[in-house]
């Protein structure tokens, strides 16, 4: 199964068209029982980036994570389904998770568990490039099968978030804030997260594109009908495929260039069994970036090299939309946000570029800001 990725067009979130193309990808790589064994417990790690409901976008959708369950349930009822979300890792905040984004009613219907389990352990990353060992979710850590749900959007650290940067939310709630200041260059980064994959280590990808997400995700973006299921064991073929529906390089997506460099994969669609709907039905056109990568596009290289920071765009509090609730300055990696008057400000001199302020403000209250040299650059390039 390893190398073997199963792709499918999926148009809506109707519960037969869901339940018909999740089994056909469990069928069409040797069922559910070449996923788990029978009786095992099996943790399924959703996208709970924070809660929201699932017409947003945001998190994976509950009809995905309930027909995954169901193909589980054939060969074990010892399935948990859970997820750490940015900023605050307590009963709370996984209730909320779980209520709005759909997940809860999916474990009444299903018989699945919720984790509320919130202990962490210290795990030994195999030969990793950043770390020797990983702060990672305890529950996610003894199941014993991790099958990752993701959600298939633009992210605009990592142009891209997947099968691989899903497994990130392995590690437990401000635990990731302390990477994020640690690692703070996107190589770096992207670094991180293949440690905390090979760490995490899981048996499984599932991933939820039928709508996606454009231009500044993985909150604030635009919601773009991609319309594919795909599935596989191993998370490169599954990315580096999904990067070939969205008709873009496998390199654009920063993790997966980073195991194409470090030689974790080759990143080849032509060294990759596809199964199921063709590939040229799939396609996506026009699949947008971030206006991250966007910057790259108007500016030569060398301008960039030497005048980045002054070109690189900069998240600014809304004060029309800014309700002052600090979720940004407790989330912020280094300490660069504070409350003044009500309304949030960025030292944009300490600000390191992360956009966990953009990403987890459930207000839509953080916009992105080009500076005045950029628009100037993204004029003349047409």
């Amino acid at each position: 199964m390893t190398g073997e990725v199963a792709l499918l067009r999926c148009r809506s979130y109707g519960r037969p068209e869901i339940e018909s193309r999740i089994e056909e990808a469990f069928g069409l790589l040797g069922g559910a029982e070449a996923v788990v064994g029978k009786g095992e417990r099996v943790f399924v790690k959703v996208n709970g980036l924070l809660p929201a409901a699932p017409e947003k976008g945001v998190t994976t959708h509950p009809e995905v994570v309930r027909a995954v369950v169901l193909q589980l349930r054939k060969v074990t009822s010892d399935i948990v389904i859970g997820d750490s979300p940015g900023g605050l890792y307590n009963h709370a905040m996984l209730k909320r998770l779980y209520d709005r984004s759909g997940f809860a009613a999916v474990a009444d219907e299903t018989g699945a568990a919720l984790n509320f389990d919130t202990s962490v352990k210290e795990v030994r990353v195999p030969g990793g490039g950043m770390l020797k060992s990983v702060t990672l979710c305890g529950a996610m850590v003894d199941c014993d099968r991790l099958v990752s749900v993701s959600k298939f959007k633009t992210h605009l650290q990592m142009n891209i978030t997947c099968a691989i940067k899903n497994v990130f939310g392995a590690v437990p709630g401000m635990s990731k804030f302390s990477y994020h200041a640690r690692f703070s260059s996107d190589d770096d980064f992207a670094d991180l997260l293949l440690d905390v994959l090979a760490a995490a280590d899981p048996s499984f990808h599932v991933v939820d594109a039928v709508v996606g997400m454009e231009g500044d995700g993985p909150r604030q973006g635009d919601l773009r009908d991609v319309g594919v299921i795909a599935a596989g064991a191993d998370p490169f073929a599954v990315e580096t495929a999904m990067m070939a529906v969205v008709g873009l390089p496998p390199g654009v997506d920063k993790p997966l260039r980073r195991a194409i460099e470090r030689g974790l994969c080759a990143g080849k669609l032509e060294e990759i069994t596809l199964l199921g709907d063709d590939l040229d039905a799939l396609h996506c056109e026009g699949f947008r970036l971030p206006v991250k990568k966007d910057t790259v596009s108007y500016v030569p290289a060398f301008v960039m090299d030497r005048f980045g920071r002054m070109l690189s765009v900069k998240p600014s509090p809304a004060p029309g939309r800014c309700t002052g609730c600090a979720k940004c300055e407790q989330v912020c990696p280094e300490g660069a946000i504070s409350v003044v008057d009500g309304t949030a400000v960025i030292d944009t001199g300490k600000c390191i570029e992360c956009y966990c302020c953009h990403e987890l403000c459930e207000h839509d209250a953080i916009d992105l800001e080009r500076p005045p040299l950029l628009r100037l650059f993204r004029r003349l390039g047409g």
